[in-house]
């Protein structure tokens, strides 16, 4: 639906321009949503695949710029201490 039309968007600007940390971002907002639908659906398989996308995706846009993302940073910090994606 609406979030694998918005995930297509985002990766063709990448493709465009790959320096794009909002594209990065918004990306890793879709995946942590669908990873938060699937966590309330009791799949927590799929949950943890689509939190794993989205802690690699905040991780590339934290990188392209630091300062932009601390919700996100503070996130991939707390899920990579607490090992909840592993």
């Amino acid at each position: 639906g609406k979030h694998a039309r918005a995930l297509e968007y985002y990766y063709q600007a990448l493709e465009r321009n790959p320096l794009m940390p909002q594209a990065l971002n918004n990306i890793a907002v879709i995946y942590h949503y669908q990873g938060e639908q699937a966590l309330e659906q009791g799949d927590t398989q799929l949950s943890k695949n689509f939190f794993a996308k989205a802690r690699e995706y905040w991780k590339q846009a934290i990188r392209l710029s630091p300062l932009s993302y601390n919700e996100a940073y503070n996130w991939v910090s707390l899920t990579e201490n607490e090992n909840l994606l592993n």
